[in-house]
């Protein structure tokens, strides 16, 4: 018997006109057999070559509902699923952000008969996958933040309705789903599935534009930020109260000092602790200002081609 939930299915494609033909068929195909209504939501992230028309001329194959969206201007996944999530209305929303496939198609059901055991947000993985770096990544926010975020890098995700609306409530300009998931304390399980192969999905972001999204996030999501402003406003502090202290017990002892000396010291002293202080005051409210930034349009929709064959 088929489950009577409607669920939506979120995929992202940017230059994908030789592989969205089998997954998208595929696709159907799984979600026909396990759900009585369904949606499709293609996100085409400005794609440069065929892709549009590729999936235009599959639309009278597929049997669920089929959205395209097209964006006006690449903005790479976070943003384009963003875009995709906020169109898609099902009451279970799958997450794809890739239609380079390398897990079987039962995976699609799994997540969900996991995700109706209680679970809002149900990520699968492959196994023994996950970079390094991304493990070193996701260590140091658990380490800076309260949140407890795994380290694995997933590749499909099923998310329910109530935790989906709750995360896009937030608006801000630093958006990165894995973490506001977690951020938002809804339950989350994980899937670990064995790769059928080995795909290299290349990386859509330059180091210097990786190195920029890690430091917005940990300032975002932890207090990273106001954490080394006191360690350094801290250390400072009581190296300028030392060398203060030094400069009176050396005027009260007597000991010979060039001229001005001891003023300059005391000046120096005062000066810099309240500096210091200040700085760390003001890192607190900069830190409070971009964690409530929450407006401006994030996306830009070119267009949206409804294909149903419905």
């Amino acid at each position: 018997m088929k489950e009577k939930t409607f669920v939506s299915a979120v995929v992202y494609t940017y230059n994908a006109e030789t592989l969205i033909g089998d997954f998208l068929r595929g696709l159907d195909n799984v979600l026909r057999d396990k759900f009585e209504l369904y949606e499709i939501v293609l996100v085409n992230d400005y794609s440069t070559d065929n892709t549009k028309a590729v999936i235009k001329s599959l639309a009278s194959e597929i049997h669920g509902t089929l959205t395209v969206l097209n964006l006006a201007w690449r903005h790479k996944r976070e943003l384009a699923m963003l875009a995709g999530t906020d169109l898609a209305i099902g009451d279970f929303v799958y997450e794809i952000e890739s239609v380079r496939q390398d897990y079987d198609w039962n995976l699609i059901a799994d997540l969900y008969d996991k995700s109706v055991t209680g679970y809002d947000v149900v990520y699968a993985y492959p196994k023994g996958v996950t970079k390094a770096k991304s493990k070193l990544f996701y260590n140091l926010l658990n380490h800076l933040s309260h949140l407890r975020v795994d380290p694995h890098t997933e590749t499909v995700k099923i998310i329910s309705r109530k935790a989906l609306n709750r995360v896009l409530l937030e608006r801000g300009k630093v958006r990165y789903r894995k973490v506001l998931y977690k951020y938002c304390g809804f339950p989350t399980a994980y899937i670990e599935y064995e790769p059928s192969k080995r795909i290299d999905a290349g990386d859509e972001m330059s180091l210097m534009q990786k190195i920029s999204l890690a430091s917005d996030v940990f300032i975002v999501f932890s207090n990273v930020g106001t954490q080394i402003a006191m360690l350094f406003s801290t250390v400072s502090l009581i190296l300028s109260l030392s060398i203060g202290l030094y400069a009176v017990v050396t005027f009260l002892t007597g000991h010979t000092t060039i001229s001005g000396w001891t003023t300059t010291m005391l000046f120096l002293a005062i000066g810099f602790s309240g500096l210091f202080l200040v700085l760390t005051v003001m890192a607190k409210y900069l830190s409070a200002i971009l964690i409530e930034q929450r407006h401006g349009s994030l996306y830009t929709v070119q267009s949206v081609d409804k294909l149903s064959n419905r």
